[in-house]
This record gives structure tokens, C-alpha cells and sequence, in this order.
């Protein structure tokens, strides 16, 4: 049976699965990112799903950082994978496997998964978010994703939200993703006692803020949404998107803060609409797996 492998691989967990044409996940295989050896893991991963479906066609892969898709190599990445920075990801792959490999930012595949079978289906100008370890993008215009001169395009964790303010470890300050990624979150945590005793995690926290009367809690939760919101705002007059879908780990706690999030952006531009990714934080697995299909068929 036709299949591919789709893997996606971020700073805290690297996830690949044989996905079918329809974007449904067969076997999946998750593990903790290996930041020391993170290519052998990825090639170990896929080895393990080959043996499952030998009849493996293609391989995709979607990745934290600036991608040179043409190349399949990593252009750019910040620490958060520590030496990705320069891997020729598709020609390694190709030689280890023998298959037709496309490589692309994680945000452009989780984008074009929501597109093909999720919450932006049928709309040809989107903004698809993933809030995780970092923050990332996919951006659609005109039906097509937009990569950039150097795979930078979409990397909006990495715009200015306060002039310096948090550094980042993009080197710069001040950088969107310091403020409402899951890392970010769970560094407030840390720094605080209270905090750190009453929450432990961000998941925690948004759970705690519907119940708590800690002011604390409070206060993060909303310099939380205010800051996300800002960013989406800023967003949507620029590229006034007909949709921004939200996806990543942190979706998973939106129950305790989405309706607060979607008055807040409203405040600031009664135009935007904002969607909860349907393939949840599994939109970048799919995607690098639908685009391993669009590359064997074209």
C-alpha cells in the first residue's frame, strides 16, 4: 500500500509517523528530542516505521528553523536545536534511504496540512501559528506557502514585540517568542517560587487561572494573552489573512484562555478571525507527510 513518512522535529520532541493520502497517521513513534545526536535519531525513527511498511515511497520532513528547501538543509537554527545549523538534511536522507525526500520549516508544514485537511480547507490566504518550545509560522498567499529569499519567511517568533526587552536566543531582544512561547512561560515559572510551587508547568497554570484567586497566576495568564494577541493583530494588518489558525503544544490548554484571546484581539481589529488548528500538534507531522505526496506526484 502507498504510503510516505512524515517526521517533524522540534526542541523538545521529535514525532514521526506513515501517513495516507487523506492526512491520517498509522503508526506514530514520538521520543524526546536528541539534541546531541538529533539525525541519527531521526534516522533511527524512520528505520523502525520502514520496517513496519516497507512499501514507503517518500519521506518528509518538517523542522524548527530557517530551511533552504530547494536544498533540503538547514539554513538557520537557533540553540533550541543546538548544531542543526547546517545539515544537509535531504541529501543524508537520500542516501540512507534511497526515496524522494523533501525537507521545509515545520510552520510551512503545519500550515499546509491545515490547508489540505484542517481548519483553513479551501481558503487560499492563511497565517497557520504553532506555539511551542518556539514559536513558528506558515504563511499561504494566494494558495501558496511563502518560504522567502532564505527560508525565513514565517518566522515571526523572531519580530520585535518590545525593543529591548527579553533576550532571545536569536540574539536578539525582544523577540515575540520570548513572551508567549511555552518556553517563555515556563521560565516565569521557574524564576518563581510561588509560582513554581502552585503551577510546576504552563498547563498547570491555565488550569490554576480558572480557579485561583492567586493575583500571580492572574497576571501571567493575562500578560499572556495580551502579548499573543498583539502579535496576531500586528499580523492581520499586514497581510490581512482571511484566516490565523493557532496550533502547537500550548493548544492544548486552550480551553482555560481561547474565549479571553479571541475578545482580546477583537479590541484591537474587529476584522481578524482566528481558528484553533484541527490537527492540533500534530499539523507538522501531516504537512511534511502531504508534502512527501506532492513531491512523487508532481
Amino acid at each position: 500500500m502507498l504510503a510516505v513518512i512524515g517526521v517533524d522535529v522540534g526542541g523538545t520532541k521529535v514525532k514521526a509517523g506513515i501517513i495516507n493520502r487523506s492526512g491520517e497517521i498509522g503508526s506514530l513513534i514520538q521520543e524526546n528530542t536528541d539534541k546531541a545526536s538529533t539525525m541519527e535519531q531521526i534516522i533511527n525513527m524512520i528505520r523502525k516505521l520502514q520496517f513496519l511498511n516497507p512499501d514507503i515511497e517518500a519521506i518528509g520532513i518538517g523542522t524548527a528553523g530557517r530551511v533552504d528547501y530547494e536544498k533540503g538543509a538547514i539554513y538557520y537554527a537557533t540553540s533550541n536545536l543546538p548544531g542543526w545549523t547546517g545539515t544537509p538534511v535531504k541529501d543524508i536522507l537520500q542516501k540512507e534511504f534511497n526515496r524522494p525526500i523533501v525537507v521545509d520549516n515545520d510552520g510551512n508544514t503545519a500550515a499546509y496540512a491545515e490547508g489540505c485537511v484542517g481548519a483553513a480547507m479551501y481558503l487560499e490566504n492563511y497565517i497557520c501559528i504553532t506555539l511551542g518550545t518556539g514559536v513558528g509560522a506558515g504563511m499561504v498567499v494566494d494558495g501558496s506557502l511563502v518560504r522567502g529569499t532564505m527560508g525565513g519567511a514565517g518566522e515571526v517568533g523572531h519580530m520585535i514585540l518590545f525593543p529591548n526587552g527579553k533576550s532571545c536566543n536569536c540574539g536578539k531582544r525582544g523577540c515575540w517568542e520570548q513572551y508567549v512561547s511555552g518556553t517563555a512561560l515556563q521560565q516565569i515559572i521557574d524564576n518563581d517560587v510561588d509560582l513554581s510551587i502552585l503551577a510546576n508547568n504552563p498547563e498547570n497554570l491555565f488550569k490554576l487561572s480558572r480557579q485561583t484567586e492567586s493575583w500571580k497566576i492572574r497576571k501571567v495568564v493575562d500578560d499572556y494573552i495580551f502579548h499573543l494577541a498583539v502579535g496576531l493583530t500586528n499580523l492581520q494588518r499586514i497581510f490581512e489573512p482571511d484566516c490565523i489558525v493557532i496550533g502547537g503544544g500550548i493548544l492544548d490548554s486552550s480551553f482555560a484562555w481561547w474565549d479571553k484571546l479571541a475578545t482580546e484581539v477583537t479590541n484591537y481589529e474587529s476584522s481578524i478571525r482566528i481558528e484553533k488548528a484541527q490537527l492540533k500538534n500534530n499539523a507538522g507531522l501531516i504537512g511534511a507527510g502531504l508534502l512527501a505526496y506532492r513531491e512523487i506526484s508532481l
